[in-house]
């Protein structure tokens, strides 16, 4: 996946809304940080072990996520 592709990928997951843990209210996820146990917290919420969206969704695989899955047109 080209770079202008994956950026506008990662875009577009980012605006998922997501419910903090901690103080369970909702945001989208590119303000959230992510925790060791697969939960994500708001820049309130957040301790110095977890990661921004930022920092996790460069390590992601963008294939499988459903804004490319969706776009995918040669998929039958």
């Amino acid at each position: 996946m080209e770079t202008n592709e994956t950026d506008n990928v990662l875009a577009d997951f980012g605006k998922r809304i997501q419910r903090c843990y901690g103080c369970f209210i909702a945001y989208y996820l590119k303000d959230m940080y992510l925790g060791e146990d697969a939960t994500f917290f708001c820049e309130h919420c957040k301790d110095d072990t977890m990661f921004h969206f930022s920092e996790f969704s460069q390590q992601m695989d963008t294939t499988v996520l459903k804004e490319v899955s969706e776009d995918d047109h040669h998929n039958h």
